[in-house]
């Protein structure tokens, strides 16, 4: 996965639109298990050598799993339901790509302020788990999210449906604790201090 700087993912972003369909579907947005979204980011993002934008992962999303998703429109829904549902789930993608951007600045964020930090993209679609910090002999999985009901619902859901093992850390995002760099609320260094401090780490965790 390509490594971008906070200052490279600042300067990609700063103009960037976001657009959020007010669409939500229960079903779409709870049961229905689409093509991982944070695949085709990490993919794309590989691809582009920087982030791309909301409108550019979407059409990449929607072009790459055409085939596998209209099977499963097919299989679940009838003709007067597909556009609906559709519509429902590029909805739901749109409303994740900021949280994939916020990650892979954290990311970077983390590794900047002498963390020993990865990425797991099975982690991520198997268990929920945006970053994993490494540290002596412990591993730390990170779950991060947004200070707001609809993520926290998110969040208990995913206890529900995974069998979690091993350490595991919520670090939750407060807008008014963050740094706003165009649209996007984005972590900062009192985060990775903080992190420091609830996981009784050294200065350098290297």
């Amino acid at each position: 996965m390509i490594q971008l700087s906070t200052a490279d993912i600042e300067n990609q972003i700063t103009d960037y639109q976001l657009q959020f369909t007010p669409i939500k579907d229960d079903e779409i947005e709870w049961q229905f298990k689409p093509p991982p979204f944070v695949a085709a980011f990490i993919e794309l993002t590989d691809r582009l050598a920087r982030i791309p934008s909301q409108r550019e992962l979407t059409a990449f999303y929607i072009a790459k799993n055409r085939d596998e998703l209209n099977r499963e429109f097919l299989a679940k829904w009838d003709q007067s339901k597909r556009a609906a549902k559709k519509r429902a789930l590029i909805a739901r993608l749109e409303r994740a790509y900021p949280s994939f951007v916020r990650d892979l600045y954290l990311l970077a964020l983390l590794r900047e302020n002498g963390f020993r930090v990865h990425y797991d993209p099975n982690q991520d679609v198997e268990g929920g788990v945006d970053l994993i910090i490494e540290h002596a002999h412990r591993k730390i999985q990170l779950h991060v999210f947004l200070d707001t009901p609809r993520s926290h619902q998110g969040r208990a859901k995913k206890d529900r449906r995974h069998a979690f093992s091993g350490e595991h850390f919520d670090l939750v995002l407060c807008r008014e604790q963050c740094n706003k760099v165009g649209a996007f609320w984005l972590p900062t260094r009192a985060h990775s201090q903080l992190l420091r401090e609830r996981l009784n780490l050294k200065e350098d965790v290297r």
